[in-house]
This record gives structure tokens, C-alpha cells and sequence, in this order.
């Protein structure tokens, strides 16, 4: 059997992959020192104003990035750029309207309607100083919307995760230099963002004078705009609800417990669990415009060989550092972000388990995109956001973040299982093997043993001067040590995807040579 494609994600994921572990890493450094210029209030209050527009920018794109994803892949395979020119011009005058009436909407509405939901004079000051992300955000959604239709993997890492993080970073120094924690949170927060659209949209100008210098203006702008729209339309709804749904804990936090602090403590655990989803994201980047081609083409061997690899990979990348956060979450917290916001460790834990369950089940969202059941795929969100409301709110006044946590990870986890369930439905193909079912069982098991040897040989011993436990990396080098023998005589990885792997590392160092 060939390797119908992994070759071509392999590539793009270690592209993406790479892009991502940087953005995360600088992302991750940025928060801890904007954390550490605001207090915990100041500084939670400057992340729930945050999370409104990021959640509000995701829902006036109204899932067109994804629409001008999965058809511009289709004609760019079939080779009709009238029918692409027709989907992207209808797409981006939509756009226009919508965001332009969001804005107006934000600087317009009087603060006793928002003070009327609880958000405070001090987050909406903050909501209005982050305004421009509700221009900045879409222009950057559509645009590697476009990039990734047209299999354009390194010009959205440098605009989205390298060169914009480097600049606001420097922008973020300057601030901190000068005492001024507010500039410094906007500094990287909203000007990562003003940078990314900058950059991305210059380049998807450039690539669509490339693309559309042979056309016919034929296109028929009523009918790809209805079929754009109608694609979109539930990805819409899907986006908002899922933002809603990714969102809804630090809302809900923020509103039901009247503690910014309470808000910083749950930000820090889950932007640390986020780095996990690194692996997942770098794979569906192609991943879903491919399988979109290939269900186009009634492909479906090859679809269910694309759907099960980009499952066992990601979870293969993603456990090892998951598996240290579960064992570590203290620890992780108080060397990156200080120990004042040590509470938030099980919030972390939580978190990161999520995260593994996310990372052998989060494919399937994205074939249901590639297999344009986009409708479906709205429901369930729809359905899930409304029972992770109930849900976390509930648990959220009982136990507080803890509680919050704990309503996501199961609200999480029965989306994942319905979507997978769909996929089988309309598909007839299923992410997991039997060697997958077997390597996954044995690499939970082997976290245990892994971690009372590292504990037990290494005991209190710490590093300075952060004091990180030197049971911690010999934790996480022992778990990946084992999961790579495990994975590479198991059977799990195949003969083509050893092949892959040896080529691209063939082709790596001699390129670094």
C-alpha cells in the first residue's frame, strides 16, 4: 500500500509544527511577563476582554476561511479559477459588511447594556482598547484561509507564528522597559494580530495576482456566493459555538466568581495545556483540504489511511509532553508563571487531559469539513456548547475552576465521540486500529512506572535557579524513550511511514550540511 499522501503532510506538519512550537514558546514567554507586570486582577481582566473579541472576530468570519479552504482546493485540483475568482470575491464583500457593522456596534454601545451581563467598567475599557481585533483577527482568518487552499504552508508559519511574534515581542520589551504593564499586554496581544494581517494579507494579494492572471471573468458571482454561503453558514454557527464552547469557562469564571484572579489562575492552566494541541493543528493544516480532494474524487481507502495516520501522529507527538504536565503541573506553573498562580495546577492537569483525548479524536471535525457535512457538524457543537453551559455552570459554582475545567473536559469529549460516530456514519471510516487501540493502552500504563523511577532516583533534587525538579525532564526524556521503541516495533508505525520519516530526515541533514 502506498502512503497516499502522508509524505506531502508529513512535510507541511513539520513546517506548521515548527512555526507553531515557536509561536507557543515566544506566546508562552510573552504571557508570562505581561502576567508578571499586572497583577492577577489587572491581568485577568485584560484576558476576559480578550477572550470576547478573539470569540466575537471568530464568529463574524462567519466561517468563510474554511469555505474559501475546502473550494479553492477543489478548483484548484480541477483548475477552474473563474469559479475560484467567483467564491473569493463573494466571500470577501460579505466580509466587509459583517465587520464593518461589528465595529460600528462596539464603539457605539452604551456601557449600561454590557454592565447589564456583568462586565465591569474596567473590562469593557479593556474590550474597547482591544477593538482593532475585531478587523485584525478576520483579515488574518481569511487570509490563511486562502493560504492553506492553495497548500501554502510556510507563508502562513512566517506571518502567523515567526515574524509577527518576533516584532511584537521587541514591542513588548520596550513597554517593560518603561514600566508600563497595560502598553505591554497590547503590545503582544493586539499587536501580533494588527502584524499577522499585515503580513498575510500582503502575501495572499501577491498569490491570487499569481493564480488569477488567467481568467475569464466568467465567474458566476450568485452562484458561488450561495454555494460559498452555503458551506459556510453552519461552519459559522460551529465557529461561534465552538469559541462560545472554548471560551465558556473563563466567562463563566469571570462572571459566577467575581475574581479577575480566579480568571488569571484558569488562563495560565489552560494556556499551558494548549501547547499540546501544537501536533493535532500542524496535521489538519493540509490535512482537511487533502481529504477534501480526495472524497471530490471518491477516494475512500485513501481517505480512511489520511484520517487514521493524522490520528496515530498526533497523539504520538502530543503524549509525551501531556504526560509530563499531568505528573508536573505544579512544578510547571510555578517555574513559568511564579507561584502566586499555583492554583491553578489541577485546572492544568484537567486541562491537559483533555488535550489527550482531544488529539486521538480532533481529526474527525475536520473530516467532516472535507466531506462537506459542515451542517451536521454545527449541531453537535451547537448541542455541546449548550450542555457544556449548563454544565460548567453548575460545577463552576460548586467547585470553582476546578469545576469549570471538569465541564469542558466532559462537554469536550462528547463532541469528539459524536463527530467520530458521524465520520463512521456518513464516511464509513474510523480513526483507530487495532495496533493504535494497543500502543495507546500501553503508553498510559507506562506513564506510572516511568514516573516512580524518575521520583524515586532522583527524589527532591532541583536545578537553580528555577528550581525545576530534576525528576521532571528525566520524566519526560524516560517517557519519550519508550514511546519511540513502543511505537517503532509495535507494528504501529508502517513500513511507508518509516520510509517517509527516513527520507525526510535524509533530506533535512543534508539540506543543514
Amino acid at each position: 500500500m502506498g502512503d497516499l499522501g502522508f509524505r506531502g503532510i508529513l512535510q507541511s506538519a513539520s513546517v506548521v509544527g515548527t512555526g507553531m512550537i515557536f509561536s507557543k514558546g515566544i506566546s508562552l514567554l510573552a504571557e508570562t511577563i505581561v502576567a508578571r507586570e499586572l497583577s492577577t486582577a489587572g491581568f485577568g481582566a485584560a484576558i476576559f476582554a480578550y477572550t470576547i473579541l478573539v470569540t466575537a472576530g471568530s464568529i463574524a468570519v462567519i466561517g468563510i476561511p474554511q469555505g474559501f479552504t475546502y473550494y479553492l482546493s477543489i478548483f484548484d485540483e480541477r483548475g477552474d479559477n473563474d469559479a475560484a475568482f467567483g467564491t473569493l470575491v463573494s466571500g470577501v464583500a460579505i466580509l466587509v459588511v459583517i465587520i464593518s457593522i461589528a465595529t460600528f456596534t462596539l464603539y457605539t454601545i452604551p456601557f449600561a447594556v454590557v454592565e447589564a451581563v456583568g462586565i465591569s467598567r474596567n473590562q469593557w475599557r479593556w474590550v474597547r482598547l482591544l477593538g482593532p481585533l475585531l478587523v485584525a483577527y478576520p483579515v488574518t482568518q481569511v487570509s490563511f484561509g486562502i493560504m492553506r487552499g492553495y497548500d501554502k504552508s510556510l507563508p502562513k508559519v512566517l506571518s502567523d507564528d515567526i515574524v509577527n511574534k518576533i516584532f511584537a515581542c521587541a514591542a513588548l520589551s520596550v513597554a517593560v522597559l518603561q514600566n508600563a504593564g497595560e502598553l505591554a499586554f497590547l503590545s503582544f496581544y493586539l499587536g501580533q494580530y494588527l502584524l499577522s494581517s499585515l503580513f498575510a494579507s500582503g502575501y495572499v494579494l501577491y498569490l491570487l495576482r499569481v493564480k488569477f492572471q488567467q481568467i475569464t471573468l466568467r465567474a458566476n458571482f450568485g452562484t458561488e456566493g450561495l454555494q460559498l454561503v452555503s458551506y459556510s453558514w453552519p461552519l459559522a454557527l460551529k465557529n461561534g459555538t465552538r469559541q462560545i464552547l472554548g471560551s465558556t469557562d473563563i466567562l463563566l469564571v469571570g462572571a459566577l466568581l467575581a475574581s479577575s484572579s480566579a480568571v488569571g489562575y484558569y488562563r495560565v492552566g489552560y494556556v499551558i495545556s494548549q501547547v499540546g494541541m501544537i501536533p493535532l493543528l500542524a496535521l489538519t493544516y493540509l490535512y482537511t483540504p487533502r481529504v477534501a480532494r480526495k472524497h471530490d474524487n471518491n477516494k475512500k481507502i485513501e481517505m480512511r489511511n489520511l484520517y487514521r495516520q493524522a490520528t496515530k501522529w498526533s497523539t504520538l507527538l502530543t503524549l509525551p509532553l501531556l504526560a509530563t504536565v499531568l505528573y508536573f503541573p505544579n512544578d510547571i506553573i510555578r517555574i513559568l508563571f511564579g507561584s502566586e498562580y499555583t492554583p491553578g495546577s489541577v485546572v492544568l492537569a484537567i486541562l491537559a487531559f483533555d488535550v489527550v483525548l482531544r488529539s486521538g479524536m480532533g481529526t474527525a471535525a475536520s473530516t467532516l469539513q472535507a466531506i462537506n457535512r459542515t451542517k451536521v457538524d454545527f449541531v453537535t457543537t451547537a448541542t455541546t456548547t449548550i450542555i457544556n453551559l449548563g454544565l460548567s455552570y453548575l460545577l463552576t459554582l460548586q467547585y470553582g475552576i476546578v469545576g469549570a475545567a471538569i465541564g469542558t473536559l466532559m462537554s469536550i469529549f462528547l463532541m469528539n465521540s459524536i463527530q467520530v460516530l458521524l465520520v463512521y456514519r456518513f464516511a464509513s471510516i474510523q480513526p483507530f486500529s487495532k495496533e493504535y487501540v494497543l500502543f495507546l493502552t500501553l503508553s498510559l500504563a507506562l506513564t506510572l512506572p516511568v514516573f516512580t523511577v524518575a521520583t524515586t532516583i532522583f527524589g527532591g533534587l532541583r536545578l537553580t535557579p528555577l528550581q525545576v525538579p530534576v525528576s521532571l525532564p528525566a520524566f519526560g526524556f524516560g517517557f519519550v524513550a519508550f514511546e519511540i521503541l513502543l511505537a517503532w516495533f509495535s507494528g504501529l508505525i508502517s513500513s511507508d511511514e518509516k520510509e517517509s520519516i527516513s527520507e525526510f530526515g535524509r533530506r533535512y541533514l543534508s539540506g543543514s550540511n
